[in-house]
């Protein structure tokens, strides 16, 4: 087998054998009930992964201390979290699968502390001493001596209620900005006590009585697996490779199971993962240097490697992992183990279909930042929709199998046809198109594939309509109300994407303006022979739109074209309606694309109101009201969608039952993750 040693078994510890390489790596989900318990949808989430085949899952997240201010997360610093604990682990013990409890509190990085005053952490800093200006990082207080006491207590309580709970071990957390790591790093630690930085020995020292405590409460042979920072990057006195090995070589003299080797970034952008989204639009100076490995192993992996050389214990490599990558580093001795993210949250089945060798019915993480949108509260991902909601998302036979036909072959479409297939309904996909996919392939075009990557999410549901369902397809087929009378089915699902209305402004059908719906139709041919990968990088070459082009629109079609067309050197800018920006794009893309839009001095205008294009440009009142003119050689109409419903209201009086999805409800469910979502929603409850 080509993936033999990811596969392949891996003793941890004398009483405690993985039966394959793959581990779940610690991610926060957000889905506890109030005041910490556990709550089903844990439950239902983790037990996803443990029946995917996945050899070891680490709980994420569990706070030791009674008052954390940020974020929603599980506990166990009081008995009172016991029953929930207890149930979980024996869910996941069902399908023969470990599980690590991973202590945690936010520490430094939180906004405040329990008072509502500054988080604590190892030494005081102002806010101008911070290692990011941004203001997520705050002002610290030190913490005493008696109060370092307290929280190790606390910290091994935690450790004796995960063993009564049933883990199979637990992991320390000193990695990313968090408790322990600020002990670590002279980022944050300036002590000068037995907790200092003098030397590593103080600088682990709590880390290191945290560990014997848990031994001498819980038990030698119980095990305790640690994460730390392979690196830190953007920030004076940031954790190098060659502290970090001789950091590795205490913790490993301890005897802990496992080193898990992950990083963190301070910068002047939002750094806290690295690996995904530093390179976008474009990396930071002082991170271009790590871009060969970005491109390779990964980031994180080449510190696991380094670690590696210098300690006893398994080590974890982590990082935008898939199954050949994983393989790789294990197979030439770079790690011992790989932790999954993302890649479980998009796929909880990767291990079993990796094992299977169906590789090609893998669902792929298309590193969108979905997942990575705070402000929506508990985590989502945009190619797996049941996660978080698999009781409520569940493919389960349907009790009447019906007549289904689906308009539109997008993902909405696709992915509404697949499941409803999946449940044994007689389902036809009609697509006017010769192809399926719909604007995915110009989106692709767009965005790229160097951080986020749309293609497999064509590659995949084009599969599993094509080779893996009855699905009835039939391409260049325009979904008619003469061809559904004939058809007679007994549900129509209508999911041919929205409308981009242009506005209603003098001069909007010039020939120097263009819209949505025009360019796509241009790009079709060019994307059908050479793909968007490579249009992608001719339109670098040769991109026939002049020199000055205006942007009417300033949402995530807007700054997506905005920031497209100035790493193609035009000059550009972005005039908006309304007084925000950005809405459709995650913060973590956000921040980095106003940023790096702003210092390629790319002018972006709220507010405005348009009043006529002509030969020369656009002509606007600014937020103040003042007479504009943005000379342009070409103008862009890269507006929101609009509602289209005028098919679905021809069919209902000829089927019994219409339903409309996806972009074609306007651009409140124009996103990927929203076609995707009510795909899957309305193909389970049909």
């Amino acid at each position: 087998m080509y993936h033999k040693t990811l596969l392949s078994p891996l003793k941890l510890t004398d009483t405690l054998t993985l039966k394959n390489r793959m581990i779940k790596s610690p991610q926060s989900t957000m889905y506890w009930d109030d005041d910490y318990f556990m709550s089903d949808r844990v439950i239902d989430f983790y037990e996803s992964i443990a029946k995917g085949g996945v050899g070891l899952i680490i709980l994420a997240g569990i706070l030791w201390y009674p008052a954390h201010p940020g974020g929603i997360y599980g506990a166990l610093y009081d008995d009172k979290y016991l029953p929930g604990m207890k149930k979980f682990v024996e869910r996941m013990h069902r399908h023969g699968c470990p599980v690590f409890c991973q202590f945690h509190h936010t520490g430094p990085s939180s906004p405040s502390d329990d008072k509502g005053g500054r988080p604590f952490g190892p030494s005081r800093l102002e806010q101008e001493e911070m290692a990011s200006p941004l203001p997520y990082l705050h002002a610290t207080r030190e913490l005493t001596l008696e109060e370092i006491e307290e929280h190790k207590r606390r910290y091994i309580d935690a450790a004796v209620r995960a063993k009564e709970a049933g883990f199979d071990g637990v992991e320390v957390h000193a990695a990313h900005g968090y408790f322990l790591a600020s002990f670590l790093s002279r980022v944050w630690n300036r002590r000068t006590d037995q907790y200092g930085i003098q030397s590593f020995e103080n600088r682990t020292r709590l880390m290191v009585e945290i560990i014997d405590g848990i031994r001498e409460r819980c038990g030698e042979d119980f095990p305790v697996g640690v994460r730390i920072n392979g690196e830190e990057y953007g920030a004076k006195g940031a954790m190098t490779l060659e502290e970090s090995r001789e950091i590795a070589k205490i913790l490993d003299k301890k005897g802990v199971c496992y080193i898990s080797v992950s990083g963190y970034g301070f910068g002047p952008l939002p750094m806290t993962y690295v690996p995904d989204y530093f390179p976008y639009p474009e990396p930071e100076d002082y991170m271009k240097p790590y871009m060969d490995r970005y491109r390779g192993d990964g980031v994180y992996a080449y510190c696991a490697e380094e670690i590696k050389k210098v300690v006893n214990a398994p080590v974890v490599a982590v990082g935008r992992m898939d199954e050949n990558k994983a393989e790789r580093i294990l197979s030439r001795g770079k790690a011992d183990l790989i932790a999954l993210g993302r890649t479980l949250w998009a796929d909880p089945e990767f291990p079993n279909k990796v094992r299977d060798g169906r590789i090609d019915d893998i669902v792929r993480c298309t590193r969108c930042a979905t997942c990575e949108d705070p402000p929506r509260g508990a985590r989502r991902c945009r190619v797996n929709p049941a996660m978080g909601r698999e009781t409520e998302l569940e493919i389960k036979p349907a009790a009447t199998f019906r007549k289904v036909m689906v308009i539109g072959g997008g993902p909405a479409g696709m992915e509404c046809a697949r499941v409803a297939s999946l449940r044994g309904h007689h389902v036809t996909l009609v697509e006017k198109a010769s192809r399926l996919g719909g604007r995915l392939f110009l989106a692709s075009m767009i965005k790229g594939s160097d951080v986020e990557d749309v293609k497999p999410v064509i590659k995949y549901l084009t599969r599993q309509i094509t080779e893996r369902s009855g699905v009835d397809l039939r391409l260049n087929t325009k979904g008619t109300v003469e061809l559904v009378a004939k058809e007679r089915p007994d549900v129509v699902v209508v999911a041919t994407g929205g409308t981009y209305a242009l506005p209603d402004v003098p001069g909007i059908r010039r020939w120097n303006v263009q819209g949505v719906k025009t360019m796509s139709k241009l790009a079709a041919l060019p994307l059908r022979v050479l793909g968007p990968d490579r249009l992608n990088e001719l339109t670098r070459l040769m991109l026939p739109l002049g020199s000055r082009i205006t942007i009417i629109g300033g949402q995530i079609e807007g700054i997506q074209g905005a920031v497209f067309l100035k790493k193609r050197g035009k000059n550009v800018a972005v005039l908006e309606t309304s007084d925000h920006i950005g809405e459709g794009i995650p913060p973590r893309y956000m921040e980095r694309a106003a940023d790096w839009l702003k210092k390629k001095e790319v002018p972006i205008s709220t507010g405005v109101t348009l009043q006529f294009i002509d030969k020369e440009g656009v002509h606007y009142r600014d937020d103040q009201g003042r007479e504009c003119f943005r000379k342009s050689d070409f103008v862009l109409v890269l507006t929101r969608q609009t509602p289209e419903h005028a098919l679905a209201d021809s069919l209902r009086t000829i089927v019994p039952e219409v339903h409309v999805i996806g972009s074609a409800n306007g651009a409140a469910s124009s996103l990927i993750v929203h076609a995707i979502a009510e795909g899957r929603a309305m193909g389970v409850n049909l």
